[in-house]
């Protein structure tokens, strides 16, 4: 499901957590602020990363359910979540939902997954949630926007191609790529929830040169993928591009949205 790399998803957890909308999980704490305990699913986990980021500010006892389709991401999960109440669930989600609703949730969360997903898939899902009026968590959502400073002349052309590559299929039908937070928005709200968005950019400064660097030899990756043509220029990019991550204070961003949607 998650078709990420341990080593990826370590470089870019402080960036995720530190991205994650105040606001909006404030609005998370304050609606489970009368509860006692809280079941907690979260798909797409990989190695636990929504756990830990939200652990620290939820003061219920946890009960987390950790679904993903990828047993090596699950395995560290598993090692990370000692101590913790969790339970496992290895599933393929574009087959089936059943293992969303395993475990009776409270609320269900996910994290940088609902870009990876097609608009039937999340129609499906959004119709499964709202159904059992269970509230959904939904932190950082591509949306489209990324940029690096000091800029190149090739940004545009790489950034253009690799908003095509979001778009292309990542196991769940074509993805919805930049359009998946709003097309979320949409479907919460025309189901009758009300639905909270802020943005929850990631922004990688000069003191986290491991992530910049795998973060644009993906986005080079993508770009060459989709033209290939442009090989050459794209190389060329990155090359000047990590040179500057070594030789200067360079820096980049990547925009995201963090969804809260509760039954009204």
């Amino acid at each position: 499901m998650s078709g990420f790399s341990a080593e990826w998803l370590a470089l870019r957890e402080p960036i995720d957590h530190s991205a994650r909308s105040e606001e909006i999980l404030a609005g998370v704490t304050g609606w489970y602020a009368q509860d006692d305990t809280l079941k907690i699913t979260d798909i797409g986990s990989g190695t636990g990363s929504t756990l830990r980021a939200l652990k620290p500010v939820l003061s219920q006892k946890l009960i987390w359910h950790l679904v993903d389709n990828d047993d090596a991401l699950l395995e560290v999960a598993k090692a990370e979540a000692q101590g913790d109440q969790v339970n496992f669930s290895h599933a393929d989600l574009s087959k089936s939902l059943d293992a969303l609703f395993l475990h009776q949730p409270d609320l269900i969360t996910t994290s940088a997954f609902l870009d990876l997903v097609s608009e039937e898939w999340l129609e499906e899902m959004v119709k499964e949630i709202t159904k059992r009026k269970i509230p959904f968590y939904a932190a950082l959502t591509y949306d489209g926007r990324a940029g690096c400073d000091p800029s190149l002349g090739t940004d545009e052309k790489i950034l253009d191609a690799f908003n095509k590559h979001q778009k292309t299929d990542k196991g769940f039908g074509l993805a919805l790529g930049p359009e998946a937070a709003n097309t979320a928005i949409t479907l919460f709200e025309e189901a009758g929830y009300q639905v909270n968005v802020a943005k929850s950019d990631w922004v990688g400064k000069s003191n986290r040169k491991a992530f910049q660097r795998m973060l644009l030899q993906g986005w080079r990756d993508a770009a060459i993928e989709i033209t290939p043509s442009s090989n050459t220029l794209f190389n060329e990019w990155l090359l000047e591009r990590l040179n500057l991550i070594e030789n200067s204070n360079a820096s980049l961003f990547v925009g995201h949205k963090d969804i809260f949607a509760v039954p009204v």
